[in-house]
């Protein structure tokens, strides 16, 4: 029976096993880490750390070995390693066997080789070869120029420390020529007599070579039919073994040379191993080091350290939450803070606004109360005047004299009359209490009407209902008044229309009012340049002023269409 073991350690301490298992070293992302003092701290690793390696230092010996029921049994020890509870069974370090041909020519100097390394299971190889996994392998070289034959060589790594158990069955060696035809095809192990099995025994065709040629053995299949398998027995981690094909099959250059075969093995390394873990999670583990015999029999040589992977400080969970929650609180803090200056500047406004709507409405009063009433008086003195001159001016009186005082009289008393509906007018526009879209549509209505009916013209209104009280600043409700105004009065000195028409309507927070009339139309080419039509320059500049929208278009059937859109606020 035969078994392997490796156990390799994967973090600190130099000191801290028992006998002959210890960590000898210890790095974080490459960087060295100073050993725990005493051994039985915790080594205590933060968990932002991506890679840790832990160097384990063993003492298995390569002494000569002993004979035990005409076997030769190993005694050094592998080295095996595992992290728990991240680990479910012991860690192997990776450790492979190397396999040649060998080209020579005819006085057998080599010629040319081709190598593979074959990488050895840690667990494959039972003990017993028959319960033990095979694994298939196969290696192809072309002959080069001037072989003769070739050589096929199973040896140990001579560079590594390997300590375990390889078998090696099913040997084939095929030769194919250059036109594709079978030369050579030979099972070397075929002719091995297994009456005369002996472990050390060597089969025919076959040699023993390496630093220790006892590692070179023979181990019995018993499946299909009772056979020898070839094995290397390594428990030495200074020497290697291998078997080579004592005389060299013949090949001819350009011949495509094969070998295959099958392989178990329980394999890994002695001396010294190193485990990487690499992004670990934050936790607390045990990571355990153990020396095993070559035929993966434990020893009972076990070291262990705890390991805690801290969370640092400014990646643990209660400082984040604390840490958003203080900012939660100072962005809080800060709305406040922008909340309650907005809030005051919109009062300063509020206020200011107010104080302008109180300042407009004293100016309203003091236009209708002593303005207008002045210029009432003056209108009411006037008529008077002309109606005294009228009684008492006597017959001898030239007439036409008479006539031109009386006119003179008319005049100034028509001219307070319109003073006052101007002023009026510029008192509807500076009262606050008028600042709505009801309001103007109202106001606007009464004054065409009167205006347009004391010139002799029919005028028809198109507006809503019912108008909602959207409020319309002084501002907007002034210039608008204004530009309709304008444009009233312009149908009504210009057109020679016998019919008016005002429509309003509100369409998607859009005021828009119409002015229609039936008369001579315009020459639009001639409006603006005849000296004499500065008023649409100022609709327009009034109508920009405002945001809004001002189109003039002469009717098909005759007249004007003047068209203003505003938005409401």
């Amino acid at each position: 029976m035969w078994g392997a073991a490796v156990a390799v350690a994967w973090l600190l301490v130099p000191a801290v096993a028992a006998a002959d298992v210890s960590i000898s070293a210890l790095s974080v992302d490459g960087r060295s880490l100073a050993l725990p003092v005493p051994p039985s701290q915790p080594v205590r690793i933060p968990s932002t750390a991506r890679r840790l390696s832990i160097a384990v230092q063993g003492s298995a010996e390569a002494g000569s070995s002993e004979r035990e029921s005409g076997a030769l049994q190993p005694r050094g020890t592998r080295l095996r390693y595992r992290l728990d509870p991240l680990d479910s069974s012991w860690r192997d370090a990776k450790v492979s066997i190397k396999v040649d041909i060998l080209f020579v020519d005819n006085v057998d100097a080599v010629v040319g080789s081709k190598e593979l390394l074959v990488e050895a299971s840690a667990t494959d190889w039972t003990g017993d070869p028959d319960a033990s996994i095979w694994t298939p392998h196969e290696i192809t070289a072309t002959a080069p120029p001037l072989a003769a034959g070739a050589h096929v060589n199973f040896l140990t790594a001579p560079n590594v420390a390997l300590i375990g158990m390889i078998g090696i069955d099913q040997i084939r060696i095929r030769v194919v020529g250059q036109g594709g035809a079978e030369r050579l095809s030979k099972a070397p192990l075929a002719e091995f007599d297994v009456a005369s099995f002996h472990p050390l025994a060597t089969p025919k065709g076959w040699r023993r070579l390496g630093s220790r040629s006892e590692i070179s053995q023979l181990r019995l299949r018993s499946a299909p039919t009772p056979h020898a398998i070839l094995a290397l027995l390594d428990d030495d981690p200074r020497r290697f073994g291998n078997w080579a094909t004592a005389e060299p099959f013949p090949v001819r250059p350009g011949d495509l040379v094969t070998l295959a075969w099958t392989m178990s093995s329980s394999c890994g390394l002695g001396g010294s191993v190193t485990a990487d873990y690499n992004g670990l999670e934050a936790g607390n583990y045990v990571f355990r080091a153990a020396a095993f015999k070559p035929g993966n029999a434990a020893t009972g040589v076990e070291m262990s350290v705890d390991i805690n992977l801290y969370t640092p400080f400014y990646m643990r969970r209660d400082v984040w939450a604390g840490a958003a929650l203080f900012g939660l609180a100072a962005m809080a803090m800060a709305a406040r803070a922008a909340t309650v200056r907005r809030m005051k500047r919109r009062l300063a406004e509020v206020e200011r606004e107010h104080a302008l709507e109180r300042e407009r409405a004293r100016i309203a009063r003091d236009l209708h109360d002593d303005v207008g009433a002045g210029l009432t008086e003056i209108a009411v003195q006037t008529d008077w005047l002309r109606r005294d001159v009228e009684r008492i001016f006597p017959d001898h009186v030239d007439e036409a004299e008479e006539a031109s005082v009386i006119e003179r009289a008319t005049r100034v008393c028509q001219s307070s009359i319109d003073l006052i509906r101007s002023v009026d007018a510029i008192v509807w526009a500076v009262n606050p209490q008028n600042d709505t879209l009801d309001r103007f549509v109202g106001y606007l209505t009464q004054s065409v009407d009167q205006f347009v009916r004391a010139a002799g013209i029919g005028i028809r209104f198109d507006v809503p209902d019912e108008i909602p009280p959207t409020p319309l600043s002084g501002r907007v409700r002034h210039n608008l008044y204004l530009i309709v105004r304008e444009a009233i009065n312009n149908a009504v000195k210009h057109s020679g229309c016998q019919l008016m028409r005002l429509a309003a309507r509100i369409e998607s927070g859009i005021l828009t009012i119409a002015v229609d009339d039936d008369g001579r139309g315009f020459i639009p080419a001639a409006r603006r340049h005849d000296g004499r039509h500065s008023g649409l320059d100022n609709m327009q500049r009034r109508c920009d002023d405002i945001g809004g929208r001002l189109a003039i278009d002469q009717k098909a059937e005759g007249g004007v269409r003047v068209t203003i859109s505003v938005p409401l606020a």
